[in-house]
This record gives C-alpha cells, sequence and structure tokens, in this order.
C-alpha cells in the first residue's frame, strides 16, 4: 500500500507564526484601548492592521504557487489575495485619514472596503453544493432557509434593531438596518454554502476557515459602519485584523493539507444539524424574551412558527428519502442475496482461528458437501496434504494486514474423495461490521489446471510414443554432464531404425506410428529404473544411462537390440526391428550440444555398417564426411544430367475432394536404382549446401508447371532454412515467377517452425517474400517450435497440420482441434497432411477442416499425370 505523506505541522511556517503574533498583539491593544483608554495615536492601530493583513497576503500567495494544489485551488486564493490586497488599501486610506489628509479619504476608504468585499464573496458563490438528485437539493435549500431565518432574528434583535433603540424610524436608518440584515444573512450563507459545498480538490479545513472568514468581515464590517454604538468606528481595527487572521488559518491549512494528499471525500451523512441549531438558536429566543420581556416577542414568536413549519417540511422529505432508500437497499439485498446463491463461485467467510461463520450454496456443486455441514468446522481437514503450508502462509498474510487480498490455487477434497483445484481470493474484511471475518471467493480450476498440466506435458513430451522429447531431453542431459565424474558416468545414446522408411511406404504411417509406439515400449522395457528415453523425432530415438559405462552400457544396449528383434505384429504382419545406436561418453564440463552431435556421428557410423548394433564415438569419425561429399558428387552430376524430376501431390478441399492446388516434390530418376525419394539425398543436399541449387531448381520447374494450371489452382513449393539464409532469395523468386508467368499469389512457400523462428537473413528473406505477394506455409506445424507467439512474429497465410497429429479412430483429436482453432483465431488457412484413409478425412471434416493431402486423395504424380487428373476432374465438373 502507497504511504501517505507526513502532514507537515501547521506552525512551522514564518509567515504563519509572524501573523499569529501580530494578530495576538493587535487583540489584546483592542481589548486594553478599550478599557484603560487611548495609549497610542490611533493612526498607529492602522499600522498594524496594516501588517497584519500582509502578512495573510504573503500566504494566499504560497497557496497561489503551490504545484500540489490543483488549478481550480490556485485560481480561488489568487482572489482572495487580490481581495485581501484591497483591505491594504483601505487601511491605508485610514490610516491617511486619521493623519488628517482630508476626510474624502474615509469615505474612498469605505468604496474601497465594499470592492473589496464583493471580489472575496464572489468566488464563495460560485460554489456548487455536494447534493444530488432534486429531492436532496430541495432537502438543502430547506435546511438553508431555516438557518438564514434563526440567523436573522438573531441578527435583528442583537444588531439591527439597535437602529431604532430611541424609537425614531427614518429613512437612513432603514438602510443601515437592512445593510447590516444583509451584510450578516450573506455571511451566514457563505459560511454554509462552505460546509455543504461538493469541491473536493480544496482542503475542507481551509475552505472552512474561509467560511468564518468571510462571516466575520461582512457582519462585523456592516456593524462597525452602521451599528449606532459604533459610533467612531473603531471595532473595524479588531473586525479587519482577525478576519484577515482567520483567512490565513485557511491558507496555511490548506498548503499543509495539499502537502499531505488529505484531501478525501466527505462520506454523505444522512441528516443536517443545521435546522436543529436554527431551531435551538430560536427556542433560546423565547426563552430569552419570556425571561426578559422584550419587544419584539411577535416577532419571535413568527420566526419560531416558520421554522417549525420549514422542519416539518424537512422531516416530511427525510422520510420519504429515508423509504427511497430503505426500498433501494431491499432490492440490493435481495440482489445481493440472488448473485451469492447462484453464482459458481464458492465463498465463504472465516472468523478468528479459521472457522467458517458462513459457506454459500455453491460448495454443493464445488465440494459435494451441504453448506451448513461446513459451517462452524475448518477446511483444513480437507485441504489436500502438499498444500497445506501454502495455505498456512496466505491465511496468515492476508489475516495480518485488514484490508488485504491474496490470490493462490489450493487442492480440496470433494466428497467423492477426489481432489477439485480452486483459485481462491481472500480478503480481510474483519474491520467491516457486516463481514467480521476474511471472505474467500473460490472458483472451480479443476479443468484449467488440467489442460495447463496437459500442455506442459506435451511441451516436454512426445505425444505419440508419451516419451521425452528433444527440448526435455537436452535439459536432462545438460542437468547430468554437470554432475557427471569418475563416480558417476554419463553415457548419451542415439538410436535410428534401420530401413524405417520401408515400414511407411509399405504399410503406411499408421503401421509406422504403431511401430514407433512399440519400439519405445521395448527400449523403455530394456532399461533400469533413473535411465530415460527420448524420441527426438521420426524413427530417431536417444538414451540417457547415469552411473553405468564401458561395458556395463554394452550389455544393455545388446539387450535392447535383442529385444527390438524379436517380431511384433503390426497390421497383421511379424515385423522385427533392427536399429542403430551411437554412444558417446560424457564428462563433467562437456557441452551437450557437442555430446549429442558426437552420437549422432557415432550413430551414423553404426547405420553404414548395415547391421545395427551399437558405436561408441571415437576421435576422428568425423571422417565419414568424405562419404558424405561422394554424394554430394553424384547428386551435383544428377542435377547436371537432368536425373531430377517434379511430382506434385494434390491438395484437396474437404469433404468435396476438389483439387485446388498441388505440393511439389522433388525425386531422383536414378539411371540405375530407379525412382529414389527425397529422403535419400536431401540431408546430404542440406549438409554441403546444394539445397540452394536444387531447391532454386524445383522452385522454377513447379511455377513453369503451374503457370499452366487454370487460374485458381496453387503450387506449394518446400524451401530449406539454408535457402533462407541466403542473401537475395527473394529476388530468385521474384525472378521464377517472372519468366513462367506465374501470379505471386498462386505461390505458396512452405517452412518449418524451427526456420520461422530464424532471425537476421531469414527474418529479411521472409519479409521479402511477403512484399512480392507470395504466401507463406508452416509446414509439419506442431512438431517443432508451436507456439502462439510464432504466428504473431511469423504471419502466414497457411499452417499445415503433422500427418503424426491427424487422428484416426483411436487417436486423440485434440492436437488436430487445437490447430484448426489457432487457425481460425488467426484467420489463417489449416491444412491436414498425410491423410490416408476416408475415416481421417471425415474425423478432420467434423473437426473444421477445409483443405487435406495425402494418400487417401492422391499419391505424388508425375506433371503429365497431374494434367489428366485436372482434365479429368474438370470434365466430370461439367
Amino acid at each position: 500500500m502507497p504511504e501517505t505523506p507526513a502532514r507537515p505541522p501547521l506552525l512551522a511556517d514564518r509567515a504563519f507564526q509572524a501573523v499569529t503574533a501580530l494578530s495576538i498583539v493587535n487583540v489584546a491593544a483592542f481589548l486594553l484601548q478599550e478599557h484603560l483608554g487611548r495609549l497610542w495615536p490611533r493612526p498607529l492601530n492602522w499600522l498594524l492592521v496594516i501588517a497584519v493583513i500582509a502578512a495573510t497576503i504573503v500566504l494566499c500567495r504560497r497557496v497561489q504557487a503551490d504545484p500540489a494544489s490543483g488549478p481550480v485551488v490556485r485560481r480561488y486564493w489568487r482572489s482572495v489575495q487580490v481581495g485581501t490586497t484591497l483591505f491594504v488599501g483601505v487601511a491605508g486610506l485610514r490610516l491617511l485619514s486619521e493623519l488628517g489628509a482630508g476626510g474624502w479619504l474615509l469615505r474612498l476608504s469605505v468604496v474601497l472596503h465594499l470592492v473589496g468585499g464583493a471580489v472575496l464573496t464572489v468566488p464563495l458563490l460560485g460554489l456548487p453544493f455536494s447534493a444530488r438528485g432534486r429531492s436532496r437539493r430541495v432537502g438543502v435549500r430547506l435546511d438553508l432557509g431555516t438557518l438564514l431565518v434563526a440567523a436573522g432574528l438573531l441578527i435583528w434583535h442583537f444588531a439591527a434593531s439597535y437602529q431604532f433603540a430611541d424609537g425614531r424610524v427614518t429613512g437612513p436608518r432603514v438602510v443601515a438596518a437592512v445593510v447590516i440584515m444583509g451584510a450578516g444573512l450573506n455571511g451566514i450563507y457563505l459560511a454554509a454554502k462552505v460546509v455543504l459545498s461538493g469541491v473536493d480538490s480544496f482542503a475542507r479545513r481551509g475552505l472552512s476557515w474561509i467560511g468564518a472568514s468571510a462571516l466575520i468581515g461582512g457582519l462585523g464590517s456592516a456593524i462597525c459602519f452602521l451599528d449606532p454604538r459604533q459610533t467612531d468606528g473603531n471595532l473595524l481595527v479588531l473586525v479587519l485584523p482577525l478576519a484577515a487572521y482567520v483567512a490565513a488559518v485557511g491558507a496555511r491549512m490548506q498548503v499543509v493539507d495539499s502537502a499531505a494528499g488529505d484531501r478525501p471525500r466527505r462520506k454523505p451523512r444522512g441528516y443536517s444539524l443545521m435546522p436543529y441549531v436554527a431551531i435551538a438558536a430560536v427556542d433560546a429566543m423565547v426563552v430569552y424574551h419570556n425571561a426578559r420581556g422584550t419587544t419584539d416577542g411577535p416577532l419571535i414568536d413568527g420566526v419560531a412558527l416558520t421554522l417549525t413549519g420549514l422542519v416539518v417540511i424537512r422531516q416530511l422529505i427525510a422520510f420519504r428519502q429515508n423509504d427511497i432508500l430503505l426500498a433501494r437497499i431491499g432490492v440490493q439485498e435481495s440482489r445481493f442475496r440472488l448473485l451469492v446463491q447462484n453464482t459458481t463461485d464458492m465463498i465463504t467467510i472465516t472468523g478468528p482461528g479459521g472457522v467458517l461463520t458462513y459457506v454459500s450454496p455453491a460448495a454443493q456443486g464445488v465440494l459435494g458437501v451441504h453448506p451448513d455441514d461446513l459451517v462452524g468446522g475448518r477446511l483444513g481437514p480437507r485441504v489436500h496434504p502438499d498444500d497445506l503450508a501454502v495455505v498456512a502462509e496466505k491465511f496468515a498474510a492476508v489475516a495480518a494486514v485488514p484490508g488485504s487480498t491474496v490470490t493462490y490455487q489450493v487442492r480440496l477434497r470433494h466428497a467423492d474423495g477426489t481432489y477439485r483445484w480452486l483459485e481462491t481470493v481472500s480478503a480481510n474484511l474483519t474491520g467491516e461490521p457486516s463481514v467480521g471475518g476474511i471472505v474467500n471467493n473460490a472458483r472451480d480450476v479443476t479443468e484449467t489446471r488440467q489442460v495447463q498440466d496437459r500442455l506442459s506435458y506435451e511441451a516436454s513430451h512426445d505425444m505419440l510414443t508419451g516419451l521425452a522429447n528433444r527440448t526435455l531431453f537436452g535439459e536432462r542431459v545438460a542437468t547430468a554432464v554437470t554432475g557427471a565424474g569418475p563416480d558417476h558416468p554419463v553415457s548419451i545414446v542415439l538410436v535410428d531404425l534401420d530401413d524405417f522408411k520401408i515400414v511407411n511406404d509399405t504399410l503406411g504411417h499408421a503401421a509406422g506410428d504403431e511401430l514407433l509406439v512399440h519400439v519405445s515400449r521395448r527400449m523403455q522395457d530394456g532399461l533400469r529404473p533413473g535411465d530415460m528415453v527420448a524420441r527426438l523425432g521420426g524413427d530417431e530415438f536417444a538414451i540417457l544411462l547415469e552411473g553405468a559405462g564401458g561395458d556395463d552400457v554394452d550389455r544393455l544396449l545388446a539387450r535392447i537390440a535383442a529385444a527390438l528383434l524379436e517380431p511384433a505384429i503390426i497390421d497383421g504382419e511379424p515385423i522385427a526391428v533392427r536399429a542403430s545406436f551411437g554412444v558417446v561418453d560424457g564428462r563433467g564440463g562437456d557441452d551437450p550440444g557437442d555430446l549429442l552431435r558426437q552420437a549422432d556421428i557415432a550413430m551414423y557410423e553404426a547405420k553404414e555398417r548395415g547391421e545395427g548394433g551399437h558405436q561408441r564415438y571415437r576421435p576422428g569419425m568425423e571422417a565419414r564426411g568424405a562419404e558424405r561429399n561422394r554424394k554430394a558428387a553424384a547428386l551435383r552430376a544428377a542435377m547436371q544430367q537432368e536425373q531430377l524430376v517434379v511430382f506434385f501431390q494434390p491438395v484437396v478441399t474437404l469433404p468435396g475432394g476438389r483439387i485446388i492446388g498441388a505440393e511439389a516434390l522433388v525425386r531422383w530418376q536414378h539411371p540405375t536404382e530407379g525412382l529414389i525419394g527425397p529422403g535419400a539425398f536431401i540431408d546430404v543436399a542440406e549438409q554441403t549446401g546444394l539445397i540452394v541449387e536444387l531447391g532454386t531448381w524445383v522452385l522454377r520447374s513447379a511455377t513453369r508447371e503451374a503457370a499452366t494450371w487454370p487460374d485458381e489452382l496453387k503450387v506449394s513449393v518446400n524451401v530449406s532454412a539454408r535457402q533462407l539464409r541466403e542473401a537475395g532469395f527473394p529476388a530468385v523468386v521474384a525472378a521464377a515467377l517472372r519468366d513462367s508467368g506465374l501470379p505471386a499469389h498462386r505461390l505458396t512457400v512452405e517452412i518449418t517452425e524451427s526456420v520461422a523462428v530464424g532471425g537476421g537473413a531469414t527474418a529479411e528473406n521472409l519479409q521479402g517474400l511477403r512484399d512480392l505477394g507470395v504466401r507463406l506455409s508452416l509446414d509439419d506445424f506442431g512438431t517443432g517450435a508451436s507456439t502462439l507467439s510464432l504466428l504473431v512474429t511469423c504471419p502466414v497465410n497457411q499452417i499445415k497440420l503433422d500427418r503424426s497429429f491427424v487422428p484416426d479412430g483411436d487417436a486423440s483429436d485434440a492436437i488436430a482441434d487445437a490447430v484448426v482453432q489457432m487457425a481460425r483465431a488467426f484467420e489463417v488457412e489449416a491444412v491436414a497432411e498425410g491423410v490416408e484413409t476416408a475415416e481421417q478425412a471425415a474425423l478432420l471434416t467434423r473437426l473444421g477442416y477445409e483443405r487435406a493431402q495425402g494418400f487417401h486423395f492422391a499419391r505424388p504424380m508425375s506433371a503429365a499425370l497431374f494434367q489428366e487428373a485436372l482434365a479429368t476432374e474438370l470434365a466430370a465438373r461439367r
């Protein structure tokens, strides 16, 4: 909570100390001269008056220049400063008149006196009333009327009536009496206006003292000028300094309260004391009249009767307001009760010692317990043991500070024995008499927590096998290497399934997925407790072995390899899996990334032996790069001899299956080995940099072919990370579009999620593609860095659900559903790839997918066959 600035002491200002001292001296001098006679020449009295008023002007200037005060406040005190300055002139003219400078100066001082009073009065008249609503404003006016009637009686009796003490009634005396009455009532009205004003920017105390100053100055000045008992006007020497000093107190309080930030809103009060004060004053006059037998008896009785009528009317209005208020409170109480009783949030009030004093009806739905069964008890026995410390800490924190709140989540036991997660907001309202405890508002967030836990699990685990994914495995490796030592060896193993692609190509991806699940289980069964196995992607796995090395690792991997060779029945076919293992031994201080790279080198060494088994990394294994260079040379020759061809796999609409485009896929028409898929040479192209030249060739071939298709069809071309890191890649795309004549909007560039998060040249090239009007697509969505922030930072036109997440009758459709929901939220297309069955197509249609591709619709085909398919479809539509 923010600290309230300290209020400076009221007497800590020298100007205020000076005006206080001068005022005391002035009052003392006046009283002494009234009892002892003149002590010094009369002009000296006016010098003392000028000194008091001058010190008051200094204080008004302080408020006017105070930055802590608002503009409205500073403007008001500027007018007070101007009006007070005029009274310095009044006192100066009186001083000169006393020195014999001329009688006309006395008359001029009276005129200046009236002008100064007007300057000080007008700002107070402009203060708005705080009353809101018609009936409240009427009530305020009646209160003011009551007060002014009573005040008028008092002013008449004790001041104005003395004009006619000798029984003579003349015009000047009537005018004098009217002026006295007007000045007094004006002062009373101004004081009441200050009390009832609704200007919260003013310091309330300072404004009240200004009202008192107006009352003293107005009524006192009228009496000084017109009361026959003040023939020499000597009383003005007391009135002016006293009014100035009261204004000085108000100025000082304005500065003090502004510095402390102390301008709280006034709490509205349901009644006013003014009518009762007025009646008490008139009642006192009635008693005074009966005791003294004054001549104002009929007037006093008339005023008393008038006040009685006004107060009766005021009370009737107050009764009506009270009825309206009670009705409103009844409606509000009913509304609040219905809201509390019908909300799904459980509301409880906890008294001292944690005893429940109130439980809302929602407890039945949240905890399966009737509220009456909980009142008088404690929730402690229902709190999950693991959450007891958190609840105790939060409860102690909120109980220690009245008005404070805390938010936390806790598990409470349901009547059925399960635990429900509740998000609880506890507020300390022990200081509220209507509550007298800690209010707890608990909302059931069990489903939200389950979703969060599931998303957290999915972020660190492979959804197909349930194993740890690459991210979690990397974290575990880093932790293990940190603690590695002679007594705690660490081994990292990378595993790749041999010829797994054959299973996908012959039996389909569903069978391939089933085989991957089988492999993951066999690996887990062969490991020791505490060992970790992860799926890094595709058919690549990793194993972390802690506390084992050398022969122990060899025996463990041999046991796993043997278990994998035991045939598994997949899609009715017995399949034995052979795997290649690459092993590297880690030591404290090793870089986890280097260890994974070395294990990968060893795994390829084992794989190239063609017999499975495992291979431990040895320095110098990088020589296998020579073989990679040989393959790169063969691929370069194939490109030069035009052995590469582009196939096209149709992209269709759901559910109709109408062709709306195709994805370009490169194939190698090898002269001796036949048609070779990209899996056999793309990795070599990526590693050697040939992917840039190869990608350019595929781009130009695909755009040239797509330009011959009907106008509405689009072509998708995969672009690698290496291509996107090349400076000027958008220019390459622009040249291909220009040479082929294909409009930019009919070309879709497919990138993977790992490419999309790249910065530098990659980000610039992606922006360049967008500027060309080329469409962007996130391929294999869900297998990489799939995040909402990715879709924000890398805006694309399309996302392609990876085939591993395409649901079938047995698998969960949660991820597929989440992807299409995100696509709708970001207003991009969603395409499902790898659709192999009619059941999958139907399920995707129900989820809302409108585009798909896969073997169910068509396999990749040559350009000529794709043209035939288009012609057939066009003829069928006609």
